[in-house]
């Protein structure tokens, strides 16, 4: 279904693929939003939706990018926000939130 390449990957190391498929599924833009709009109590989206900025922040958590604003010039067209927009976001995070998103 999904071609050789992707069999080399299965056949050479399983887990990583396994592992990869279910993060992404978990973590993946739309469930992260939906996740978000139920946890979050005073935040609200508009624009910029929790899947982008967690997105640009998971590039720094896993040394992608050096910084949130570099992981933003990489991505701009695909954020569709200015960056202070994005900085005004990752502030106004709920520390509630960020424990249900670990939890």
């Amino acid at each position: 279904m999904l071609g050789d390449v992707f069999e080399r990957f299965v056949e050479k190391s399983p887990i990583s693929v396994m592992v990869r498929g279910t993060l992404e599924r978990v973590l993946g833009p739309d469930p992260l939003d939906v996740w978000y709009a139920r946890t979050a109590k005073k935040q609200y989206t508009r624009e910029r939706l929790f899947s982008t900025v967690y997105d640009l922040m998971s590039q720094v958590v896993f040394r992608l990018q050096p910084s949130v604003h570099a992981a933003y010039r990489a991505q701009e067209a695909q954020v569709g926000t200015s960056v202070v927009s994005v900085s005004n976001k990752l502030k106004e995070i709920e520390p509630h939130t960020s424990a249900a998103l670990v939890r």
